[in-house]
């Protein structure tokens, strides 16, 4: 069993206890809280923790954002240990102690080591990594998920409570070689445009019972500045609206 905080988590039998008492949370979740724990305090990629959660799966990665969230829910006032590494994964915050009567994990973290470095091979490495970028993705945009197509011209995320309504403008957009990723809440909007570029957001303007969601969502957006474009595919039915 290994501790941090007030999380307990015994990796074997995937058990994970916070504050004393046993939470009860899906065994997807428990395998990627596994695999950090296995490599805490370094980063891990997004590929790796996929195949953890749903091996030999193709899933969406909005589904690991997900069942990270539930995650950062159950440790509660831990949660914030479980860090986005920005472009690349999650990583756990902490180096964790042994429950008593067993061995304390004593790795160092890889992102507290310190590096020492020449500038001249600062600067090859750098060149030679944005001559890969460039020569294997010429548009410069960055892989999303498992599963999208070589071939897409770019991509979209659709944000709706009820994507089931949006069917036939997705199928339309793929036939084109839009890739569409369609998620339901601004929270999850926001999380995956942390993380990668869209050609486009569309957004309805009414998610949850709040009349004006898309439009904060858009104001979210601008606050960090980031200026994707961003369109409202929706009807006026309020006067909020």
């Amino acid at each position: 069993m290994r501790r941090f905080g007030l999380v307990e988590f015994d990796p074997a039998q995937r058990r994970l206890v916070v504050g004393g008492s046993p939470v009860e949370i899906d065994r997807r979740a428990l395998n990627i809280l596994a695999l950090l724990f296995e490599e805490q305090g370094h980063d891990v990629d997004k590929d790796r923790l996929l195949e953890a959660g749903w091996p030999g799966q193709i899933v969406h990665e909005n589904s690991l954002a997900k069942a990270i969230s539930r995650l950062r829910q159950v440790m509660g006032e831990d949660g914030h240990l479980l860090e986005t590494a920005h472009g690349h994964g999650y990583r756990l915050a902490w180096e964790p102690a042994a429950v008593p009567g067993e061995s304390a994990i004593t790795r160092p973290a890889r992102r507290f080591r310190p590096l020492v470095i020449t500038a001249a091979v600062v600067l090859s490495l750098t060149v030679l990594g944005l001559a890969l970028w460039f020569g294997l993705n010429p548009s410069g945009e960055q892989r999303l998920v498992r599963g999208e197509p070589a071939d897409a011209v770019g991509r979209v995320l659709w944000v709706d409570d009820h994507p089931a309504n949006n069917g036939r403008e997705k199928r339309y957009l793929q036939s084109r070689k839009v890739a569409v990723y369609q998620v339901k809440t601004s929270e999850e909007a926001l999380t995956l445009l942390s993380m990668y570029k869209y050609r486009a957001v569309i957004s309805d303007m009414n998610r949850n019972g709040k009349l004006l969601d898309g439009y904060t969502l858009v104001r979210e957006m601008r606050k960090r500045n980031d200026r994707t474009p961003f369109y409202l595919y929706t009807s006026v039915a309020s006067a909020a609206q």
